[in-house]
């Protein structure tokens, strides 16, 4: 059976999201430098910096967070929020939740870029009758709408049929409903369907359990990849994976 739909993953696959630390040590940087507002917001005293990030973090960012998206289950950044605010024996009113979630991934949303190649090989493959779809772990499974604006900030909006985030529904990658979601809105068999992404972990896997064909994206060439139906060094070799369907 020919390939009729892509599904994409979205960060370091087809959109860059530059991190200069990683992202554990950017959860908690992040929450130290949102403590002073967090606080006033909530109407309570100050707290240090750091015991703020910790007590937040632990929750959002925890063993009990890590041990759901492990077995590839979702758990939505404003839950987190609100849990993690109670822990700290803060109120969690809507308006501070919903300010604590917009602002808190900015530094690294405000430096996203397309790789080069993005917009060429998304054209190519909608205009050969392709549909194709994202299918993205968000950060900490921040809502699909973030994950929305960056794509039409990007420009790469226009090009897909469906966008499934982890932000949105029950699962995380490498769960195969995650796939099987996308397949459905496309009304796409499973047979039918292409995965390409840039983690083994998640996308391969995920691919794997759900019974459909892979390519690992793999720009820094490292080694292994064994999973993988194909390898390419960045998306210009998709389209010619297509024609191997």
């Amino acid at each position: 059976m020919a390939f009729r739909a892509v599904l994409f993953d979205l960060g370091y696959t087809l959109l860059d999201y530059p991190v200069d630390m990683p992202w554990r040590e950017f959860l908690r940087d992040r929450l130290a430098q949102m403590c002073d507002t967090v606080c006033s917001l909530a109407r309570v005293r100050p707290m240090d910096p750091r015991e703020f990030a910790t007590k937040i973090g632990e929750v959002i960012g925890g063993e009990d967070a890590r041990a759901l998206e492990r077995g590839g289950h979702s758990w939505r950044f404003t839950d987190r929020v609100r849990k993690a605010l109670a822990a700290a024996d803060m109120a969690s009113p809507d308006s501070l939740i919903e300010k604590i979630t917009h602002e808190f991934l900015d530094p690294v949303r405000s430096r996203v870029r397309r790789y080069p190649e993005t917009a060429e090989v998304l054209a190519r493959l909608r205009d050969a009758g392709v549909v194709q779809a994202v299918v993205s772990n968000s950060p900490w499974d921040v809502p699909g709408r973030l994950t929305r604006e960056d794509m039409e900030r990007s420009g790469i909006a226009e090009y897909f049929n469906v966008v499934v985030v982890s932000g949105d529904v029950p699962w995380r990658k490498p769960n195969p409903e995650f796939m099987w979601a996308a397949a459905r809105e496309l009304g796409v068999e499973s047979e039918a369907c292409l995965v390409v992404g840039d983690s083994l972990k998640a996308d391969i896997a995920g691919a794997r359990a759900a019974g459909m064909k892979c390519v690992w994206v793999n720009r820094e060439g490292l080694a292994g990849g064994d999973e993988a139906d194909w390898v390419v060094g960045d998306l210009q070799g998709v389209p010619d994976v297509m024609r191997l369907g």
